[in-house]
């Protein structure tokens, strides 16, 4: 047989179970076999890890599978203390005991973490609910609906490696960082954009900054990684007003109308 054929059984299935997490370019592979197993060239580490059933329909919440897994597997460092800011991908696959054949059970995304004293619980939702509406979803408005830093036809296009600040913390408090090198923009010309630096892994994380003021900024969650002599780089923020434009010089880019009108003409005053 196959684990094609037994999954469509009535009594000759075994289902074991394999969990690939991909972050970027990293990836952990746990099964729930009582051994290591190989699929596709890769080693599952067994684990004592399940899932919930998978349904089908029409309502997104219930599309939702949970996985449970030990709290100590290195994959969930990716949610302690603070959850990843890079999204986690997650292909769950089935193969049945004494067969060589798998299928691709499952494919999605973990979208929230709680953990449980020895056990984490990963909320996933599948792929296909993350489907993007077609045509051009910017709104007419005075302010520029462009991401700073975007690139490509119609975008910001304004290069971050000529506003990059490098800098090597001096203090860490919870949220608010210090550096010497970040008194040297103007004042909270940091806010709104983000800092980011290289883990040991080979992984780049970055984190929002809220506020700066001189050589401080307050960011919008901490990283247990931000400690005293790191080294990181800053981008400023865009206010996406006309005049904050005119810092990065790309008015010919502005993605909005500062002409349009203040009162709307469909109101329904009469007087326009």
């Amino acid at each position: 047989m196959t684990s094609e054929s037994r999954e469509s059984s009535w009594d000759q299935g075994k289902p074991v179970y394999f969990f690939r997490f991909t972050r970027k370019t990293r990836n952990w592979f746990y099964t729930s076999s009582d051994r290591d197993e190989v699929l596709l060239g890769d080693i599952y580490t067994h684990a004592s890890i399940t899932r919930t059933a998978i349904r089908q329909g029409s309502e997104r919440a219930r599309l939702n599978i949970t996985i449970t897994l030990p709290s100590t597997l290195p994959v969930a460092e990716n949610w302690r203390p603070y959850p990843s800011i890079d999204p986690i991908a997650v292909t769950a696959f089935v193969r049945h005991v004494g067969e060589a054949d798998a299928l691709v059970d499952w494919v999605g995304r973990v979208t929230a973490s709680k953990f449980k004293g020895a056990t984490l619980e990963l909320t996933c939702e599948p792929t296909q609910t993350r489907a993007k509406k077609m045509g051009d979803q910017r709104a007419w408005q005075r302010g520029c609906g462009l991401a700073l830093y975007s690139q490509g036809l119609g975008q910001c296009n304004v290069d971050r490696s000529l506003h990059a600040v490098a800098a090597t913390l001096t203090a860490v408090d919870r949220l608010n960082v210090s550096a010497l090198e970040f008194g040297l923009v103007p004042n909270r010309r940091l806010a709104g954009g983000y800092i980011e630096w290289a883990q040991p892994d080979g992984l780049i994380e970055y984190r929002t900054i809220r506020d700066h003021n001189g050589t401080a900024i307050t960011l919008d969650y901490g990283a247990a990684d931000l400690v005293t002599g790191l080294a990181i780089t800053a981008y400023p923020g865009c206010a996406h007003t006309w005049s904050d434009c005119a810092y990065f010089g790309a008015r010919d880019r502005y993605g909005g109308d500062i002409y349009m009108p203040v009162d709307n003409p469909y109101s329904g005053d009469p007087v326009w």
